[in-house]
């Protein structure tokens, strides 16, 4: 049924799961105990639905104090049950005794909406089927006669239908979020990081350099003169140069090398397990990329984690640092 992320792997997600399935196994298990306490047809197992309730609001209890820490596997575990809580209460409800249909099918329809809306299509489609099959079992015990088959067929057929759009809006709304968050991490003109995304990189590869001791460094860069090439060309021209450089600074970097347009004209790369020599290394190898290219020269200055600061501060202020020392010895080489 198509590939989409499965939610309940999202540590983000869960709390908002498992919020969901506490709140209705709550809401059910309220539901089913006023069965039990308001007025009432005599041909209900009145101890049967208190069975019930007490289990779903036991459930509730578990999934709103320690959810988050359940296995992820369980996720798949509490619509099962919410359909065989379903199930028993239709059982309970009176009409086996002889007493009237109470409709108790529709809250099938609340497992089929969080499943479809927190699970991913197959799994959906699981306790659809799975509902489909725990209904027939039900109403050859309850044995309605032969408005069972329109009773199934109008039931499952209203969960797959509610299913199919429930899960198709949710696939929209995590495709629109994950737009946005690409959105919000992304350089429009050069598909890099931008600045924002850069520092959560920066700050990341910092908590893992501390924890494990191993090298990190930092490269900023600029291009030589770019303003001559806006003045010569126009903004356009200047933009261009831009996508260009991007491209042949990404050519030149490892996969776990992470690469950002953080200014106008300034890029910045972060090198994990990079010491101060790797770094200078890439250093001049992103350079003669960039020349082989037929672009703009560009200046880059390094730093590396200890050596030159253990901060994201420290090293931005001295790789900055050297990117104006690396600017002053180019011009000072033109000019002689």
């Amino acid at each position: 049924m198509g590939t989409m992320p499965r939610l309940h792997e999202d540590s983000g997600r869960r709390r908002p799961m498992m919020r969901a399935g506490a709140a209705l196994f709550g809401a059910a298990a309220l539901i089913t105990l006023l069965g039990v306490v308001l007025p009432h047809q005599p041909q209900i197992d009145a101890h049967g639905l208190t069975v019930v309730a007490a289990a779903a609001g036991a459930v509730a209890v578990l999934l709103a104090t320690a959810g988050e820490r359940l296995p992820a596997w369980t996720v798949h575990a509490w619509p099962a049950l919410g359909t065989a809580f379903v199930s028993f209460a239709l059982l309970f409800n009176g009409e086996r005794g002889g007493g009237a249909a109470g409709g108790d099918e529709m809250y099938y329809l609340w497992v089929v909406l969080f499943s479809a809306y927190f699970l991913g299509r197959a799994a959906a489609a699981a306790q659809v089927a799975l509902i489909a099959a725990a209904y027939t079992v039900t109403l050859v015990a309850i044995d309605p006669g032969p408005i069972g088959v329109s009773r199934w067929l109008s039931t499952v057929g209203l969960a797959v239908g509610s299913g199919v759009v429930v899960r198709l809006l949710s696939e929209r709304v995590e495709r629109l979020v994950a737009a946005l968050q690409l959105a919000a991490s992304t350089d429009p003109l050069t598909g890099l990081l931008n600045r924002r995304a850069f520092g959560e990189h920066v700050a990341r590869e910092l908590a893992r350099s501390r924890r494990t001791g191993e090298p990190l460094a930092l490269l900023v860069a600029d291009v030589d003169r770019f303003k001559a090439v806006n003045d010569g060309g126009g903004h356009a021209a200047g933009d261009a140069v831009l996508v260009a450089l991007a491209s042949a600074l990404r050519d030149g970097l490892r996969a776990v090398d992470s690469l950002a347009r953080v200014g106008g004209d300034e890029f910045a790369v972060l090198l994990p397990a990079t010491d101060a020599t790797g770094a200078a290394e890439a250093a001049a190898r992103l350079t003669d990329r960039v020349a082989a290219a037929a672009l703009p020269a560009i200046s880059i200055g390094s730093a590396a984690h200890g050596a030159d600061g253990h901060t994201a501060d420290d090293l931005l202020r001295a790789a900055d640092l050297a990117l104006y020392a690396a600017k002053r010895g180019a011009v000072a080489g033109r000019a002689a």
